[in-house]
């Protein structure tokens, strides 16, 4: 039996990885050919960060970006590339202006890709003239720590920061980094992949992330095609499979009405 559920399970694997993939090959083609065909959903933190980066470069202030303690290599490994998506997305916008923005992380697997990001930030825009490596800072230390929430509270104020990105691995630690944004006047926009750093991010943050909404950025803050078919498709296969969910307990709940209906006909034709 435990043989033949596995076979099964894997085999249901499979087809949504093949359906999943046919649907973004698909959807990629006809975006390209037709932007308007697929719209996407709308979610206001994204829509937030050009305003947000074009305040900071009017100000001359630079945009905090933080990915915590996600590193390469480890559990969250997934997370710290769609950091990188993300903070590039928002480098990229900001290397047109005079300050360079800041990129904290406290694992230090997170540092040559943090540095990788922002340099291609201010690549793609033909400005390597304005990146600075010192822009890119590592503070300690791991997971739930205090000390490096401590740090990040002053360095917010000494480096005079316009706003926060919070998007990485935060506990609870990050209620005191957001206290300390709002006691500055900066803006927030958070997320976090444990449970007790994101309840902290949906209360405190302007516009909070939620759940897979960290990995759209590409599809909401870049151009290409590819991104956006694959949110699309992500979303397709949500309602699908919620879709199954319900047909699926709506069965479950008719066999039983029908077992019930069954057993209570039986009792009164046996009473009789």
């Amino acid at each position: 039996m435990n043989n033949g559920g596995t076979v099964e399970t894997q085999g249901l694997s499979i087809l949504i990885l093949i359906l999943a993939f046919a649907a973004t090959v698909i959807a990629t083609q006809v975006i390209r050919r037709r932007r308007s065909a697929f719209p996407i959903r709308a979610m206001r933190a994204y829509e937030s960060l050009s305003p947000i980066v074009g305040a900071a470069i009017e100000a001359n202030r630079p945009v905090h970006l933080s990915a915590g303690s996600a590193g390469v290599g480890g559990q969250n490994t997934l997370l710290a590339l769609a950091n990188a998506e993300l903070f590039y997305r928002v480098s990229q916008q900001a290397a047109i202006g005079t300050t360079p923005p800041l990129i904290t992380t406290s694992d230090t697997t997170a540092i040559p890709l943090a540095y990788d990001t922002l340099r291609r930030a201010y690549e793609s825009r033909g400005m390597m003239g304005g990146y600075r490596s010192t822009s890119v800072r590592w503070y300690p230390a791991g997971p739930r720590s205090l000390a490096y929430a401590a740090v990040l509270t002053a360095s917010m104020g000494v480096n005079n920061v316009n706003a926060n990105v919070l998007v990485g691995s935060f506990g609870p630690e990050l209620a005191l980094i957001a206290e300390a944004a709002a006691r500055r006047d900066q803006g927030i926009i958070a997320a976090s992949d444990q449970l007790e750093g994101q309840a902290v991010a949906y209360a405190t943050s302007d516009q909070p992330l939620i759940g897979e909404e960290i990995f759209a950025a590409g599809a909401y803050l870049g151009d290409e095609a590819s991104f956006r078919a694959a949110l699309v498709t992500q979303d397709l296969l949500r309602w699908l499979l919620i879709i199954i969910i319900l047909l699926s307990a709506l069965a479950a709940v008719d066999q039983n009405v029908s077992r019930f209906l069954g057993n209570l006909l039986s009792t009164i034709a046996g009473e009789r």
